[in-house]
């Protein structure tokens, strides 16, 4: 650890981006709070957005920069489903060179603890930097994460993303009140977190505890795929875990399974005409079970006349269908 450029710096940015050679903490205000913060068209396909930046402050999330490495969590509620791309407002300095993005996702994160690690994904280049607002380093983070999509069941996680450097500059996560969020939480219940052995600060600590005041959140969110989808996994014969996501609200839908994959064609009933991907070889409804919020998983056990076989959703207002899935 540098200790003459810790002993130099503040942990938040302050009246602008701190200067290159002087990490910062933090931002501070970089100017006047808006009441509808100017931002940037988001992208298609967001799951999560904690809102848009509110200029009060910023906060490190970057690796190799000036600085080491450093991130900055916040907290999402997640409804399931596969994570295909995240974004980020932030601001940095004039010598910052931004190569690439990561992302982490962790489980159970609390104070002086990281929880359980679900997902880390490593210098993603396939991302886009927009302009926003009236200030010229303040940017939209836009990254696609590609073949390194991953799947997250429901469940509250937090979130960490952050630039990648040429060994100059710094990047800051910029705070959020909220504004024009998606999902949930709505970008005001104080939950992110920070973590720097640069900074002093090895294991997670709430903002608030660093720097008081707040409430203090960051402008994170995630893309993710928002067709209707289910996943089989598990042992066969065995219990088996049926996840779906994508599915209208608190409806219904039901579990077919068949022997082989095929083209049939519902001959009768409200669903008359649909065509699934499954063959008419002992087709069969296996059970018909809510869609909850539209993701969430469903434990069966499975004989062995199943093993082999193939499933797909139905939900029975819409007759709208899932992807086909074999059963381990």
């Amino acid at each position: 650890m540098n200790h003459v450029l810790i002993a130099a710096a503040a942990l938040t940015c302050c009246a602008g981006p701190a200067p290159a050679q002087e990490p910062t903490l933090t931002t501070g205000p970089i100017g006047a709070p808006a009441a509808s913060p100017p931002g940037a068209a988001r992208p298609q396909g967001i799951c999560w957005y904690n809102g848009e930046m509110d200029y009060r402050n910023g906060f490190p999330s970057d690796r190799n920069t000036a600085v080491t490495a450093s991130w900055t969590f916040d907290d999402v509620d997640w409804e399931g489903g596969m994570v295909t791309g995240f974004l980020g407002q932030f601001i940095t300095n004039a010598s910052t060179t931004v190569v690439a993005a990561d992302i982490v996702v962790y489980r159970g994160m609390a104070e002086g603890e990281f929880g359980a690690l679900m997902s880390e994904v490593s210098h993603v280049v396939d991302f886009t930097l927009t302009r926003i607002g009236w200030l010229n380093n303040t940017f939209l983070l836009e990254a696609s994460l590609g073949g390194a999509a991953f799947n997250l069941p429901p469940d509250t996680y937090h979130v960490g993303i952050r630039l990648v450097g040429t060994g100059e500059g710094q990047a800051f996560a910029l705070s959020t009140s909220g504004y024009n969020a998606v999902g949930s939480p709505r970008g005001n219940n104080g939950r992110a977190f920070f973590q720097s052995d640069f900074f002093g600060y090895p294991l997670p600590m709430p903002w608030e505890n660093i720097i008081g005041g707040g409430p203090w959140d960051v402008s994170y969110g995630l893309t993710c795929d928002q067709s209707y989808a289910l996943t089989v996994s598990g042992p066969c014969p065995g219990v088996l875990r049926f996840e779906w996501r994508g599915a209208d609200p608190n409806r219904s839908q039901a579990i077919l399974f068949a022997r082989g994959e095929g083209a049939f064609t519902i001959r009768t009933g409200p669903c008359a005409g649909t065509r699934l991907g499954l063959s008419g070889h002992h087709l069969q409804i296996h059970i018909t079970i809510g869609t909850g919020l539209g993701a969430g998983s469903f434990m069966d056990f499975a004989r062995d006349g199943a093993c082999g076989g193939f499933v797909q959703l139905i939900q029975t207002h819409s007759c709208a269908t899932s992807n086909v899935a074999q059963v381990p």
